[in-house]
């Protein structure tokens, strides 16, 4: 029986060390893999971070607004004294669609476009130009222009397109 016993210890000490060795390797293991866990988290975190960063802050009081986002000046708009030319408003508001057949507008000095709608008077091809008409905007989309100026710029249309 005592070679039984030598045997039994033997097999015993052996268990301890794969026991101490399997125990050495799960915790180099745990460090290791630890250690890339955090790797890839703060990666992780990071992207987080950018995806939820806000594009934009809300101004509590009209002072820290002023202070934090100035707002920058407006370019001053010059405005002609008096009223401007025929030739001087289609330059301005007209000439986009007029001289480029844009959205239907007949092209200044296109006789054939022009000639039906000048045969419905003058009042008429104001008053569309003035409310609007099919794809033309009122007043040609320069809503500052007055009735006198949006006539002379008719006028002058008519005037180049007989």
């Amino acid at each position: 029986m005592s070679e039984d016993k030598k045997v039994l210890n033997s097999l015993a000490l052996v268990m301890m060390v794969l026991a101490f060795i399997a125990i050495v390797i799960s915790v180099i293991a745990v460090g290791l893999i630890d250690d890339d866990n955090s790797v890839q988290k703060k990666w992780e975190d990071e992207r987080i971070i950018k995806r939820i960063k806000p594009i934009g802050q809300v101004a509590t009081t009209e002072m820290e607004a002023a202070l934090d986002n100035p707002v920058p000046d407006e370019p001053e708009v010059s405005v002609a004294s008096g009223p401007m030319t025929g030739e001087q408003v289609y330059n301005n508001a007209c000439m986009a669609c007029h001289a480029t057949g844009a959205a239907g507008a007949p092209k200044v000095g296109d006789i054939p476009a022009w000639a039906p709608r000048i045969v419905q008077g003058d009042s008429v091809l104001l008053s569309h130009a003035i409310k609007g008409f099919k794809g033309m905007p009122p007043r040609g989309g320069a809503a500052q222009l007055s009735d006198e100026n949006v006539k002379s710029a008719v006028e002058f249309m008519v005037s180049n397109s007989q």
